[in-house]
């Protein structure tokens, strides 16, 4: 995501402010859901990190479900509805995942 060594060291050490707490867990998962959150802005990435210092479950909620969020009672209203955005949920990640990992192939060649 940051091919410019400056910009990515910067990164790394935003990112790296998670993670050395006891109440820290799932480090890998907890970053890249900042790095899905906040894209390619430092500052964003800034933000989203300080946020999963506080409580990682924002972040990985925001991330990854953000479509399941606040709509938990359709699971048992409306079971299919729910399964819809439990879905939606998981090809948007894929598709942001698989969208980072071509990025990233493309600028090796």
């Amino acid at each position: 995501m940051f091919p410019v060594e400056i910009e990515r060291h910067l990164v790394l050490e935003i990112l790296d402010r998670y993670g050395h707490e006891g109440f820290h867990p799932e480090v890998d998962r907890v970053k890249m859901g900042v790095l899905k959150l906040a894209g390619k802005s430092p500052e964003r990435i800034r933000y989203f990190t300080l946020m999963a210092c506080r409580d990682y479950r924002d972040v990985l909620s925001a991330a990854e479900y953000p479509n399941q969020v606040g709509k938990y009672y359709l699971k048992e209203k409306e079971p299919s509805r729910y399964h819809e955005l439990v879905e939606k949920d998981e090809r948007q990640y894929q598709d942001w995942y698989l969208s980072i990992l071509w990025e990233g192939e493309a600028g090796e060649q």
